[in-house]
């Protein structure tokens, strides 16, 4: 898990910069931009699985992204209980923007694999993906209080 996290660190050093550096944005609000350009607007709950984030922490970064003028909370004309995160031309035109370059990184990444390669480590990380997953829903592990952790 130590070398999938120093992965994810450094081959991620790219992203963060362009997301902070260039658009004032984090790589969370990025993840949350790049699910709803590609699957619409989404409730929350549905807007906190499909990107893998908790959902108190989709819950604050939908209130950033809405706070920064990126995202709208619209309810839902047939039940105005249902709140669905849309996003702003702003943030659309970031994601048209950006989205390109993310994949250029990604093809600049994977520059020294074969075809068969890159198939072969899609089907790998889709593997553990899924192990980590059936892990994450098995166990009852206790979340720690962050507020303690943070206090001097």
């Amino acid at each position: 898990m130590f070398r999938l996290a120093k992965l994810a660190s450094v081959s991620g050093q790219p992203l963060v910069r362009l997301c902070e550096g260039k658009y004032g944005i984090t790589r969370r609000e990025w993840r949350l931009i790049v699910v709803l350009s590609q699957e619409g607007p989404l409730l929350s709950t549905a807007l906190a699985r499909r990107a893998s984030i908790e959902p108190a922490r989709t819950s604050r970064t939908v209130t950033q992204l809405v706070t920064r003028g990126l995202a709208e909370r619209i309810p839902r004309s047939n039940d105005r209980r249902c709140i669905e995160i849309h996003l702003t031309q702003r943030a659309r035109d970031i994601y048209a923007d950006l989205y390109p370059v993310v994949r250029d990184l990604e093809s600049a990444l994977l520059a020294g694999f074969s075809a068969e390669d890159r198939a072969e480590l899609g089907r790998l990380m889709a593997m553990l993906e899924s192990s980590a997953g059936t892990l994450v829903s098995q166990e009852d592990l206790p979340k720690a209080d962050r507020r303690k952790l943070h206090r001097k």
